[in-house]
């Protein structure tokens, strides 16, 4: 799957109940062929995705190969044993990043 179609099902999968209280910018640098980065947004409930580099200050950095984070999408791969294997590669509050879990995906925490 190329990294645009993972950050639109990433868009899709947007539950702005889970995030009205959250304000903070992630860098989700999505690598392999076809990856890019992209800097979201999420503030009051909302969430804006756009291009950006790999250098885009922000609160939370996340990287991962374009294959493991279709893994994640499809549910063969957890964050969390994504995260603790070093598959998904966390800069910046882990707090932050483990806040994306019940925004983006079914289930419990991480």
């Amino acid at each position: 799957m190329q990294a645009t179609n993972t950050i639109e099902e990433l868009r899709r999968r947007f539950k702005p109940e889970a995030a009205r209280n959250l304000t903070a910018t992630y860098l989700i640098h999505v690598k392999g062929p076809n990856g890019g980065a992209w800097l979201t947004s999420i503030k009051d409930g909302q969430c804006d995705i756009k291009e950006a580099t790999s250098t885009t200050p922000c609160d939370c950095k996340i990287a991962i190969e374009a294959d493991d984070l279709e893994a994640i999408l499809t549910g063969r791969m957890s964050a969390m044993t994504a995260a603790l294997s070093g598959v998904l590669q966390i800069e910046g509050e882990l707090g932050l990043a483990m806040q994306l879990v019940p925004i983006f995906f079914d289930g419990g925490p991480f």
